[in-house]
């Protein structure tokens, strides 16, 4: 990046009433263009025109937008900006507070010496006749992707620029042979425009049009795709649909953000009986994002006798996604247990409660690696106490007790941590201090929820990490013993926040990186940190979410797709979200599977332990199984979705009739709510919510002279009789009461059974 600086700092000015940009109009490249379907922009009567081997892109230099790209060798075109708009920019003036939307035109094209791969426009903003602003937008090509930056930005005295919009980078027609678009935000969703709602993307709750979780967007034909990412994490995304059928149009676009809509009104995520918005005032300050602001279009054409689809664009963006930080939660059955909160007449799990809990769950899964989150374990339990983390709840048995719990649930092969958190503080705290507390739009202190019996207050984490925070993550450290895992809430769901404070203001930027040294600090002490929602900012900085957003309904009418496990699936682990939980099982099963998300279960001391097997062999043995293998082919015939993955594994699911299949290598594994599925080294894993037979293939190899069946339990393991016809082992189980077919048979018995003879 600093080398293109150095490169564009030699470039020439063109204006745009000279005869610069008519030259540029005039070279070959441009001669070679097609004629452009008829669009609302016209032909840019002054284009710049930039080439690579593999994309070729016209712009208008009147408005510093795309006209047109011609994807090479294919020469198939795709639209830019289609209605001639030009680029709108909103400013403030300060001492009046006052916002407009301006409409901006070029003022100079810069066109760097020596090629034809960048280009940059530089913008003026008036207001009433006066300059407020001047900013600049570069193109720059790179293969088959295009970076549309927003740099140079200069404020004249009395005026701020908030953000400058480009909701239509690219289009794509109903004209166009079998036009579609994606998005992903939710899970994944396509439609097919000819059949689209018109709309755009709803804003969300407390980001407006920023996706938080997947901000990548779609629109292509048969011949080709354009995915857009936003990069910048403060840079909306748009995904419009406009026109009726017939003329229908999809877009793709962004809104470049320098700073945060002091005159907004933000969701502050307080109680139900209390204005849910908080608005500016004339002392807000217009915060500073302080990330440059960019997003990258990728171009693909269709394959040789292939159609150009979503999955080929993911198959892109994947390819350059961040690996996964740590392997360690490939196995590892994490959960956690309500031990605590100040409403409960009773804990709803001590410590004594812990440790039959965690022995129970051992025996009932054969001993799985666990990673157990104790919630409630400090002060009067869970949402107390916060930010000091110094004293363990007495009504759960103490410090003593926690510490040998942990120290004893080691050898069953279980972390005990404990859910922690850096976002909420309270008034009763031994550590309540009003100056790390976050300021509101109108300055007053940002009082949020009542969680467990006590208004929260939220931090701002770019003071408090400069202050008492490293401070606390060394002691909680050292303090309670903390190894490998732990789990901090709500640090990955705000991944963007902001601090209104007059005197320390931060926006989002900053408080983001405060919640990174948040886990580096726990990272050079050797614990990895887990959090809340899958949130992009933290892709490849957090492996472990408990949850994805969604899945929700498409405001197009689309279709969903596995769009976020296709990119992520080898960058993170998540869950669904816990709306999730009251869902059928067999219904949660389809969006487990579908969205490759693993169970992240909260327990009780007297919870069925039933509830334990369904989550752990229903969802999770399949996870195990599939969660690495890459998305390689999807198919859609009515309510019927085909998945199909690396390594020869397909999961078919008919969503009308809430059913699904699982197969490996030509043999199924799963089907509804039955498993017989291959577990680890040497295991095959047999469940079943209702009684019957199972009927698992024999691996390759396995002598079935030499295996067990071993039904696990809490009391005592029991073996059970295996059959072998045609190749397939039979096996009754009884409902919920896992089997586990083991290869070295002998092996399990003396384990399991104690059978000294084995």
């Amino acid at each position: 990046m600093h080398e293109e600086r150095k490169r564009l700092q030699r470039r020439e000015f063109l204006k745009i009433g000279g005869a610069g940009v008519a030259a540029i109009a005039s070279s070959p490249l441009f001669a070679q263009l097609p004629e452009a379907r008829p669009t609302w922009r016209a032909a840019p009567a002054k284009p710049v025109v930039l080439r690579t081997g593999k994309l070729e892109l016209t712009l208008d230099s009147a408005h510093g937008l795309p006209y047109q790209y011609r994807l090479l060798p294919g020469r198939t075109v795709m639209l830019g900006e289609d209605l001639g708009q030009p680029i709108t920019a909103r400013v403030c003036r300060k001492a009046e507070w006052q916002f407009a939307n301006i409409p901006v035109t070029t003022r100079a094209v810069m066109k760097p010496e020596r090629n034809a791969r960048h280009a940059e426009f530089v913008f003026d903003v008036a207001h009433e006749s006066r300059p407020a602003a001047s900013f600049s937008i570069g193109y720059e090509l790179s293969g088959a992707t295009v970076i549309v930056s927003m740099f140079d930005v200069q404020e004249h005295d009395g005026y701020e620029l908030i953000e400058v919009a480009m909701p239509r980078l690219v289009t794509v027609t109903e004209s166009d042979p079998g036009a579609w678009l994606a998005h992903g935000d939710e899970g994944g969703n396509v439609a097919q425009l000819a059949d689209a709602k018109p709309g755009s993307l709803p804003p969300n709750r407390f980001w407006g049009k920023v996706l938080g979780t997947l901000p990548f967007v779609m629109v292509g034909t048969d011949r080709a795709l354009c995915v857009q990412e936003t990069t910048a994490y403060m840079d909306g995304t748009e995904l419009t649909v406009s026109g009726g059928a017939g003329p229908r149009r999809a877009s793709l676009g962004t809104v470049k953000t320098h700073r945060v809509d002091g005159s907004g009104c933000y969701d502050m995520n307080s109680d139900p009986d209390k204005p849910p918005k908080n608005c500016g005032t004339a002392t807000t300050p217009n915060l500073l994002i302080e990330q440059p602001s960019s997003c990258r279009l990728d171009f693909v054409e269709a394959p040789a006798g292939g159609k150009a689809d979503w999955l080929l664009g993911a198959k892109l963006v994947r390819a350059r996604m961040p690996a996964i930080p740590t392997r360690y939660y490939d196995d590892k059955f994490t959960y956690g247990i309500r031990c605590d909160e100040p409403r409960f007449p009773q804990p709803s799990a001590t410590f004594d409660d812990c440790d039959k809990l965690i022995r129970d769950v051992a025996a009932l899964t054969d001993h799985a690696p666990q990673v157990a989150h104790l919630w409630g374990w400090q002060y009067k339990g869970k949402d107390t106490g916060y930010p000091a983390v110094r004293e363990v709840n007495q009504r759960l048995g103490g410090f003593d007790r926690m510490m040998r719990l942990m120290d004893e649930m080691r050898p069953l092969n279980c972390n005990v941590t404990f859910s922690d958190n850096y976002d909420d503080a309270y008034r009763s705290s031994p550590e309540w201090d009003e100056a790390i507390i976050a300021r509101r739009p109108d300055g007053e202190l940002w009082l949020s929820r009542n969680w467990t019996g006590e208004n929260s207050y939220i931090i701002g984490l770019a003071k408090y990490m400069q202050g008492p925070g490293r401070e606390r993550i060394r002691y909680t450290c050292e303090r309670y013993k903390l190894r490998e895992s732990t789990h901090v809430d709500v640090l990955s769901y705000y991944a963007m926040r902001n601090d209104w404070d007059r005197r320390r203001p931060a926006g989002a930027i900053k408080n983001f990186e405060a919640r990174c040294r948040i886990l580096d600090e726990f990272r050079q002490r050797g614990v990895d940190v887990s959090s809340e929602a899958l949130r992009y900012p933290f892709i490849g900085r957090i492996s472990c979410f408990w949850y994805m957003t969604g899945p929700r309904a498409c405001p197009f009418g689309g279709k969903a797709i596995p769009l976020l496990a296709t990119i992520y699936r080898k960058s993170a682990a998540w869950g669904l979200s816990g709306g999730q939980r009251n869902a059928p099982l067999n219904e949660r099963l389809l969006n487990m599977l579908f969205y490759n998300a693993r169970a992240h279960m909260i327990l009780r001391a007297d919870i069925d332990r039933g509830e334990i097997t369904d989550n752990y062999y229903l969802i999770m043995a399949p996870w195990f199984l599939m969660h690495e293998r890459n998305v390689e082919s999807f198919r859609r015939e009515g309510e019927r979705t085909q998945i199909g993955f690396e390594g020869d594994a397909l999961l078919e699911v008919d969503w009308s009739a809430k059913s699904y299949t699982l197969s490996l290598a030509g043999n199924e594994v799963a089907r509804d709510t039955s498993i017989y599925c291959p577990f680890g080294e040497g295991r095959i894993a047999l469940y079943s919510v209702s009684a019957g037979e199972l009927v698992p293939a024999l691996p390759k190899g396995w002598d079935i002279s030499k295996v067990a069946a071993i039904v696990l339990s809490t009391a005592k393991p029991e073996e059970v009789p295996v059959k072998l016809e045609a190749g397939k082992l039979r096996v009754a189980v009884a409902a919920r009461r896992p089997v586990i077919i083991y290869r070295d048979g002998d092996a399990a018995r003396r384990r399991l059974l104690g059978d000294a003879r084995a």
